[in-house]
């Protein structure tokens, strides 16, 4: 055979020789299994937790004084004044929203002093969040919260749903049902459901619809004030609990 023939026959051959070592790499055998190691694994979904953060105009920080000022002697359009109200708007800026584990040890004495740091995110210009994490795939999990701020504008809420939105409202429910667990006879936080946090949450919004104040903490206390005492409010808690305790006569 000629040099000018050898060449081709040696890059087939060499082809052919390529080809049985990925066979063979591949796990191709006289059984014709396959390595199932090289094929493409189904991507594992993760849970998240997505929502929006409400203040009072829009401002979850301490509001400016000059716009306050200007308010008060009604010096802004009607629409904004609205908001001095205490009309919830998305809050504006930046803001770093925390997914807490609450362990029920902790929430015993009505207040949440160890809780555990899951996950965070920071919210956009149009105060929504999204915090990705395993610990969001199954919100049944007693109990999960997602939390913004920091001492008198603390602001919380059960993450009871996939999209849970922060506000006054539900920093209310949040103290209500750790009001509720300090009370005789007792009852444990994961006592109450998703289902009843979400009928508590329900009640909660209609009660605290006249609530005031100008900044995070003032609105808060609000409506706290307006849901802690309302009888639909507290039906909701004996109905989440079980464990009923005595409505007010006014409620009869």
């Amino acid at each position: 055979m000629s040099g000018s023939n050898q060449q081709p026959c040696r890059r087939v051959l060499g082809v052919i020789g390529a080809v049985c070592l990925v066979l063979i790499a591949a796990g191709c055998g006289s059984d014709a299994t396959v390595d199932t190691s090289l094929t493409r694994k189904t991507p594992t979904i993760v849970g998240a937790v997505t929502g929006t953060v409400f203040a009072p105009n829009g401002e979850f920080a301490a509001s400016d004084a000059g716009w306050r000022w200007a308010c008060n002697f009604g010096l802004l359009s009607p629409a904004y004044a609205q908001t001095c109200l205490a009309t919830l708007m998305p809050a504006g800026g930046i803001l770093n929203v925390v997914l807490w584990q609450i362990d029920r040890v902790d929430a015993k004495d009505g207040q949440i002093d160890n809780p555990r740091i899951v996950n965070q995110a920071r919210t956009d210009g149009d105060g929504i969040y999204q915090i990705i994490d395993h610990a969001a795939d199954d919100l049944d999990t007693c109990r999960l919260m997602v939390v913004v701020g920091r001492d008198e504008s603390l602001t919380r809420a059960f993450a009871i749903e996939h999209t849970t939105n922060i506000d006054a409202v539900s920093e209310a429910v949040v103290r209500v049902v750790l009001d509720r667990i300090t009370q005789s006879p007792p009852v444990e936080l994961c006592a109450f459901t998703n289902d009843g946090l979400a009928n508590i949450l329900d009640q909660a919004r209609a009660a605290a619809c006249s609530a005031k104040g100008s900044t995070v903490a003032e609105i808060n206390d609000s409506a706290y004030q307006h849901v802690k005492v309302n009888c639909g409010v507290l039906q909701a808690i004996n109905d989440a609990t079980g464990v009923p305790l005595p409505l007010p006569a006014r409620c009869s």
